[in-house]
């Protein structure tokens, strides 16, 4: 049973953090998408800040995964890293009709890692509890 509780409260404030960035990324995008319709911005730009959105997002997501767990917070935070990527891979793809495995969703994935781990060290340096 104790066992059981060791899993849960550490990946469950993995879970709840993926989905703050998750929401996080969806609220950009779609706020993104209504500054697209009224405006006429380059097409060009779209790329840029979906990756803006994304790494804001990330930080925010090992913000949040810091305040409920500050344990072994540079290994978590590479974990929801990986998972954000591949849950909003999912979603993305769910929303755009289909899957498209190419080299994008590597770039994306490493990107993840790697914001989510600099955001972790980052966060462990500056922000006391």
């Amino acid at each position: 049973m104790s066992k059981i509780k060791s899993v849960s409260s550490n990946i469950l404030p993995i879970l709840k953090s993926v989905l703050i960035g998750i929401a996080t990324t969806l609220a950009g995008i779609v706020i993104f998408a209504l500054v697209l319709k009224f405006t006429n911005i380059n097409a060009n730009a779209v790329t840029y800040v979906n990756d803006i959105i994304k790494g804001i997002a990330i930080f925010l997501m090992i913000f949040a995964l810091k305040r409920k767990s500050n344990s072994q917070l540079f290994v978590k935070s590479i974990i929801a890293g990986l998972i954000y990527a591949v849950l909003s891979f999912v979603i993305f793809s769910i929303l755009n009709g289909g899957f498209n495995f190419n080299i994008t969703f590597l770039y994306d994935l490493i990107f993840a890692i790697i914001v989510a781990a600099v955001a972790s060290v980052i966060l462990s340096l500056f922000h006391k509890n």
